[in-house]
């Protein structure tokens, strides 16, 4: 099942800050521009987008850097 990056915005929205999806993506940047996205994309998520293991990978390799702390798969479809 892939995951919507609108959820795992809103996931660290509601767990870590609302600012903390900004300063993931931040340290992401160059995965997310390879997969075709822009930063701007990626903040305001009109479209809805799905994350391949690889971006996902990233994200959450970032979440752990920053925040030491990480999100279940499964826990990210409840937001």
């Amino acid at each position: 099942m892939a995951v919507k990056a609108s959820n795992y915005k809103n996931w660290c929205t509601d767990n870590i800050s609302p600012q903390s999806w900004t300063r993931i993506c931040l340290k992401c940047v160059d995965e997310i521009r390879s997969k075709g996205h822009t930063l701007k994309e990626m903040e305001e998520l009109k479209s809805e987008i799905d994350l391949d293991t690889e971006l996902l990978n990233a994200l959450n390799k970032a979440l752990d850097e920053l925040y030491e702390t990480k999100v279940e798969q499964s826990l990210l479809s409840l937001y």
